[in-house]
């Protein structure tokens, strides 16, 4: 007889049951709790890390500025950490208490008329005041919302911050309503491009400024939990709607935070600006002091240093060589100079570059990079900033359809570096804007609007009120 089949037991679950999971062995053990505990302490790690890092820099730079009475390292046998910072703090306080008053207000006003007089200093003057004033005023609402763009082209989609809505003369020249949008990189969100959108290809997101400063960083290893999101407010709801009607004076606590802010929004233009300055004279004084024979030193007789001896002795070296060169004598003596650098393989090539690119910055009848224009970047329908650096060489003329023109497009906050585009003269919108506000523009992410007047209004105060 036939052996009986035996019946295979009815599942009652209705479902597959999951093989049983081998169990791991002591290495794969070993390995995950390995990673665990990078996972648990690698973040707090690195934030404790760089809090102390900064903490310690603002200790060297304000402790050594107190008086030895004032220290209480002079009477403790040990060191106290942050007590730099709560000096910072409290002297930040302060100047925003001052400079809310009629006096402060009044020599806030008479440093600035001085500044304004030196050529470059005015400049990073003006925009560092305009990027604090834009980012800490409490009047301005920026980089506040997460939206999703269409970026390079259409159908492929990036992340983007919105920084305010367009103003000025680039709202003229388009059609819709457009936004300010900076689009970061990855891993590095500081830097990016400055991109003008139109609302209606705005997706915006239920996420907060650092869920989606996370999600960029992480290269979208980092997603945000759909539990975590917050309720977004509605698009046509006006602001009295989103904010209470009634204000309470605010406390103490809010107070001194309002005096601490006002006291950055006056001293941190100027403390940078004072700062890239010296180090731009201490660089040059570095390099050219030791140059100067000790016979002509003034610093050899002196008992202190001269500060800014370095950038003087370049200036009139500078316009000695022009007078020079100006003569007979000068440019016989260049162009043979220029006749041996020809002989050099490697050099005559670098030479070739460097002065092409000098005589065409410098040269007054040249129109390099002296125009701001708008370009639309990446795609139709997204424009950009960018700068007419020429006319566009033979080679590259003869291989273009239509008649192009070289644009330099800028990346944001770094201006230094970008694409070099070749774009048709017909699509270029001429902007009228000075050089320097395109490159406010770009370098603030668009924070910084020129020609809107709505940074500020006379009469008004451009420090935060403490009420």
């Amino acid at each position: 007889m036939a052996a009986k089949k035996r019946k295979k037991p009815v599942k009652t679950s209705g479902a597959e049951e999951a093989p049983p999971k081998a169990s791991l062995g002591p290495a794969a053990r070993l390995r995950n709790y390995f990673l665990a505990g990078i996972l648990v302490t690698a973040p707090i790690s690195i934030t404790f890390w760089l809090t102390w890092k900064v903490i310690g820099f603002i200790d060297d730079s304000v402790t050594p500025l107190l008086p030895p009475q004032w220290t209480p390292e002079t009477y403790l046998p040990f060191a106290v950490p942050g007590f730099g910072l709560v000096i910072a703090v409290a002297v930040l306080i302060l100047i925003g208490i001052l400079a809310t008053g009629f006096a402060g207000r009044l020599a806030t006003s008479f440093s600035e008329l001085l500044v304004a007089r030196v050529p470059v200093v005015r400049s990073i003057y003006s925009w560092t005041k305009q990027v604090f004033e834009t980012v800490l005023s409490q009047r301005k609402s920026t980089f506040n919302e997460v939206v999703m763009v269409e970026y390079p082209a259409r159908g492929t989609w990036a992340i983007g911050f919105i920084t305010g809505r367009t103003e000025g003369e680039v709202q003229d020249l388009t059609d819709a309503t457009v936004y300010n949008v900076f689009v970061p990189a990855t891993p590095n969100p500081t830097t990016g491009f400055l991109l003008f959108i139109p609302e209606q290809d705005l997706r915006r997101l239920d996420l907060t400024v650092e869920e989606g400063i996370k999600l960029v960083i992480s290269s979208g290893i980092v997603t945000p939990d759909a539990k975590e999101r917050r309720q977004a407010p509605a698009k046509n709801a006006s602001p009295e709607d989103q904010e209470p009607h009634h204000v309470a004076r605010p406390g103490v606590i809010r107070r001194l935070r309002n005096y601490f802010f006002a006291g950055i929004l006056v001293s941190a233009p100027i403390s940078i600006t004072i700062w890239l300055a010296w180090e731009f004279v201490a660089y040059v004084d570095d390099r050219v002091t030791p140059l100067i024979p000790p016979t002509w030193n003034p610093e050899t007789y002196l008992p202190f240093g001269l500060p800014g001896l370095g950038i003087v002795i370049v200036v009139f070296s500078l316009i000695m060589i022009g007078f020079v060169t100006a003569g007979l004598i000068g440019r016989t003596m260049i162009g043979m100079g220029e006749r041996l650098l020809d002989r050099m393989p490697v050099v005559r090539s670098l030479y070739s570059a460097v002065k092409q690119v000098v005589e065409t910055v410098f040269k007054e009848q040249s129109k390099a990079f002296r125009e701001v224009v708008l370009i639309q970047y990446p795609r139709p329908d997204s424009w950009a900033i960018g700068f007419i650096t020429g006319q566009t060489d033979s080679h590259v003329q003869d291989h273009a359809p239509r008649e192009v023109v070289n644009v330099f497009l800028p990346t944001t906050p770094n201006p230094t570096s970008g694409f070099l585009l070749f774009v048709a003269r017909e699509e270029i919108q001429p902007l009228r804007m000075s050089i320097e506000e395109g490159i406010k523009m770009v370098v603030s992410g668009g924070i910084v609007t020129p020609g809107t007047g709505d940074t500020d209004e006379p009469g008004k105060e451009t420090q935060p009120s403490p009420t």
